[in-house]
C-alpha cells in the first residue's frame, strides 16, 4: 500500500487538529465538547477524540471490497464482555464456517469484547482472535465490521474504565453488556488524512469509490456489508 504524504508537519507552535484538516481541505469536523470516534476506513485507522484532541489512534481492521465496512454516522450504546458468535448464512453456505455457536474466549471471532453502537446496527468496533493480521500494510480484510488492535484502550475510553478493570472483564467468565454513553461514532471514507506525526497522507482508494471519497460529515452513504457479527448470539 502506497502512501502519499502531501504536506508536511505544521508545527508545534500550529493551531489544533481541526486547523490541521481546514487547512488541507479535509472535511471532518471534530466534534469540540466530550468524546468522538472516527474510522477512517481507507487508513485502516480508529481515532477516538476527546474536547477536540485525538487520545488514541489505533491500527484497525475493515471490511474486504466485496464486503465493505459501510459509511455511517452512529453511537455507542453498550460493550459486550466475552461476546458469542455464530457465523452469519452467508458464511455457512461458502462453507468458511461450520453452523456452531462459538464460546466466548480467545478463539472466538469477536475477540474478548465488542463495542456495540446503535440498537439494530449489525456493525461493532471488536477484538480478533487474529491479531496477527494487524501487522498486515492492506487491512481490509474482514466482512463488513471493524477489528481494533487497541480494543482493550477503546474500551477504556468508551466505558471511563481503567485498563485493569477492561482485562479483568474481558478475562472473566461472565457474558454481559455493560451501558455506555452515546459516544458519536463516524465510519467515515476520507483518503486524505492527518497522521500522528501532524502530516496530511494520501491513502489508497480501496473501495474505487473515486469523486465520493472524502465524504462530509453529517452525509451517510448505504453501503451494504455482510458483517461478520450479524448473527452475534443475545
Amino acid at each position: 500500500m502506497l502512501l502519499t504524504i502531501l504536506v508536511a508537519p505544521i508545527g508545534a507552535a500550529a493551531a489544533d487538529f481541526q486547523t490541521r484538516l481546514d487547512r488541507a481541505g479535509i472535511p471532518y469536523l471534530v466534534p469540540q465538547d466530550g468524546k468522538a470516534i472516527l474510522v477512517n476506513i481507507p487508513a485502516f485507522e480508529l481515532i477516538a477524540f476527546e474536547d477536540g484532541r485525538p487520545v488514541l489512534r489505533s491500527r484497525v481492521i475493515v471490511g474486504t471490497p466485496w464486503n465493505r465496512t459501510p459509511r455511517l454516522q452512529t453511537f455507542v450504546s453498550a460493550v459486550r464482555f466475552r461476546p458469542t458468535w455464530r457465523p452469519t448464512p452467508s458464511m455457512i453456505a461458502s462453507g468458511e464456517h461450520r453452523d456452531r455457536i462459538w464460546p466466548p474466549g480467545e478463539r472466538n471471532p469477536l475477540g474478548l469484547a465488542a463495542v456495540r453502537l446503535a440498537p439494530g446496527l449489525l456493525v461493532y468496533l471488536h477484538d480478533t482472535n487474529h491479531r496477527e493480521l494487524f501487522a498486515e500494510e492492506n487491512r481490509a480484510l474482514s466482512h463488513g465490521c471493524v477489528r481494533v488492535e487497541q480494543w482493550q484502550a477503546l474500551v477504556s475510553f468508551v466505558l471511563d474504565m481503567d485498563l485493569a478493570d477492561v482485562n479483568r472483564l474481558a478475562n472473566g467468565r461472565r457474558t454481559f453488556d455493560s451501558p455506555a454513553p452515546p459516544i458519536p461514532v463516524e465510519l467515515g471514507y476520507y483518503t486524505r488524512f492527518v497522521d500522528e506525526l501532524g502530516r496530511v497522507v494520501a491513502y489508497p482508494d480501496i473501495y474505487r469509490l473515486g469523486a465520493s471519497s472524502d465524504l462530509p460529515t453529517g452525509q451517510t452513504v448505504d453501503d451494504t456489508a455482510s458483517c461478520e457479527v450479524a448473527s452475534a448470539v443475545d
